[in-house]
C-alpha cells in the first residue's frame, strides 16, 4: 500500500508547467571596477562609470531572467 501511495506523490509530482530555462548569457557576471582602488579624481570618475555600468548590466539581467521565469 504504501508503494502505491509513494508512486501516485511521484506522478503527481511530475505534472504542471515545464520548467524554464535561462540563456547562458544572463548568467555570466558583469563586470566591473577592476584594479586597484583610485587614487586621483580621473581614476575616481572612471571607477563609478565602470561600476554604474556593472550595476545596469546586472539589473538589465535580472530583469530578463524575471521575465522568463514569469
Amino acid at each position: 500500500m504504501r508503494g502505491c501511495l509513494i508512486i501516485c506523490a511521484i506522478v503527481l509530482a511530475g505534472c504542471g508547467r515545464d520548467p524554464a530555462t535561462v540563456p547562458p548569457d544572463l548568467l555570466t557576471p558583469c563586470p566591473g571596477w577592476i584594479g586597484k582602488a583610485p587614487a586621483t579624481e580621473g581614476e575616481l570618475i572612471r571607477a563609478a562609470a565602470a561600476e554604474k555600468a556593472g550595476r545596469q548590466c546586472a539589473n538589465g539581467k535580472l530583469e530578463a531572467v524575471a521575465g522568463v521565469l514569469e
